[in-house]
C-alpha cells in the first residue's frame, strides 16, 4: 500500500506538492495517448492518491512545536520530546 509521509519537510512547499501531482497526472495522460490503458490507469490512480494526500488532506506542521531561544536557535518542545511518536515506540 502506498504511504506518503506528509510530515516530511520536503512536502511543506505548495509548489513541490503541485509538481508531484502534476507530473503523475501528465504521465498518465501520456500513457493514455499512447494507448497504454493499463499503465495510464495505474499512474492515474497514483496521481489521484497523491492529490488527495498532498493537496486535500495535507495539514501543515504547527509552528508551536518548535520554539526559538534568545540566540534565535530552534529548540524543540520538551513535552514533544518525551512523548512517544506512536504506540509502538512506548515500550
Amino acid at each position: 500500500m502506498l504511504n506518503i509521509d506528509t510530515s516530511h519537510p520536503l512536502y511543506r512547499p505548495l509548489w513541490v506538492r503541485l509538481l508531484i501531482v502534476g507530473f503523475c497526472a501528465a504521465w498518465a495522460v501520456i500513457e493514455f495517448v499512447n494507448r497504454e490503458f493499463f499503465w495510464g490507469t495505474i499512474v492515474g490512480g497514483i496521481a489521484a492518491y497523491a492529490g488527495y494526500e498532498l493537496l486535500v488532506k495535507f495539514k501543515p506542521a504547527n509552528s508551536s512545536d518548535v520554539s526559538t531561544n534568545d540566540a534565535g536557535e530552534a529548540a524543540s518542545n520538551d513535552a514533544a520530546e518525551s512523548a512517544p511518536a506512536d504506540k509502538n515506540d512506548a515500550g
